[in-house]
């Protein structure tokens, strides 16, 4: 019985980003990916035009399951609304998936405008951060641009001379004494948080969006609603 359309982007995905992982991209084709995948090298071009494509959309699904995770640990705890303990996980999640780091470091400059959610949610988390008085007075857009670089130097730093604690953790003291509010409330943190999450989960809808082909296939591959998904391993 041939599988339904959801279950086979699915398992296209997931054989691309153990492909890509265990060869490479540059060293791995479509008619490998299809191999992996159990389908025909036709099936993957009807659902992605090329293997280029095809690694966007494996990206955009490892930047939405770092924001689902993210949105999940703020839940929990929701003191680790700082921007800098943010812009410390986040680029430790893309040390984890090194393919991740220029794709972000480039700001999708290639990408469709729903990948660029990355930045769209950044702007909205620090707006409503900023009306609880989470954040210092600098404006947004220098906010977002300060981070944006600091991260970026991050990554081009770590992956070229290693000593990954001693570097996150100038990232979380770089960008918290830049913008953290000194001695923000705990009640303004949880008044936040609804907005915050809300600014993520938005962000995974982009991003999922646009990895996805034209198929029915978003509430499958949403991180948040499917913790364990090709993105993931």
């Amino acid at each position: 019985m041939a599988r339904p359309a959801q279950d086979r982007a699915e398992v296209i995905l997931a054989a691309a980003r153990a492909q890509f992982l265990q060869a490479g991209a540059e060293h791995t084709t479509v008619d490998d990916i299809a191999a992996r995948a159990g389908v025909g090298k036709g099936t993957v071009f009807l659902y992605w035009p090329s293997k280029a494509r095809l690694r966007e959309a494996v990206l955009l699904l490892e930047v939405a399951g770092t924001f689902a995770t993210l949105a999940a640990d703020l839940q929990d705890d929701p003191a680790l609304l700082r921007l800098g303990v943010i812009a410390r996980r986040e680029v430790a999640a893309i040390m984890d998936s090194p393919d991740m780091g220029p794709f972000l470091v480039n700001q999708f400059a290639s990408m469709p405008k729903p990948s660029q959610a990355p930045t769209h949610a950044l702007h909205r988390i620090i707006s409503a951060m900023r009306r609880y008085d989470l954040v210092t007075d600098v404006a947004t857009d220098d906010v977002v641009m300060g981070m944006e670089t600091v991260m970026a130097g991050a990554l081009i730093r770590g992956f070229d001379r290693g000593g990954r604690e001693p570097l996150l953790d100038a990232v979380q003291h770089l960008v918290s004494a830049s913008y953290d509010r000194v001695g923000a409330a705990r009640h303004a943190m949880d008044a936040a948080m609804p907005e915050v999450v809300g600014a993520l989960d938005d962000a995974i809808d982009r991003l999922v969006a646009a990895a996805s082909p034209d198929r029915p296939t978003t509430a499958q591959l949403r991180p948040g609603r499917r913790p364990v998904g090709p993105w993931r391993g």
